[in-house]
């Protein structure tokens, strides 16, 4: 069964990020789609509070862009963003 998810305005997601190899760098990478149509990179970070607690820093990136630095479709899904590779 496959299914395609389709990225809507004020929506993302982000997963683990497997290319970590400082402290610094986010525990999870993804996308988000502004209300505007624009898709940004998203970093996300836990962090802890003094008392404890947890809270996730969230940082909205550079515009993602396709090839030749243009950007992404806005009706584009991410299952069929590659779709459109000339090669």
């Amino acid at each position: 069964m496959s299914s395609t998810y389709e990225m809507k305005p004020g929506q993302g997601s982000a997963f683990k990020n497997d290319k970590k190899t400082e402290s610094w760098h986010p525990a999870y990478r993804g996308k988000v789609m502004l209300p505007n149509g624009q898709v940004h990179w998203l970093d996300v970070s836990p962090k802890k509070t003094k008392a404890g607690g947890t809270w996730l820093a969230i940082k909205v990136g550079n515009p993602v862009t396709g090839g030749a630095g243009q950007a992404v479709p806005v009706t584009a899904s991410v299952g069929e963003a590659d779709d459109d590779i000339p090669f």
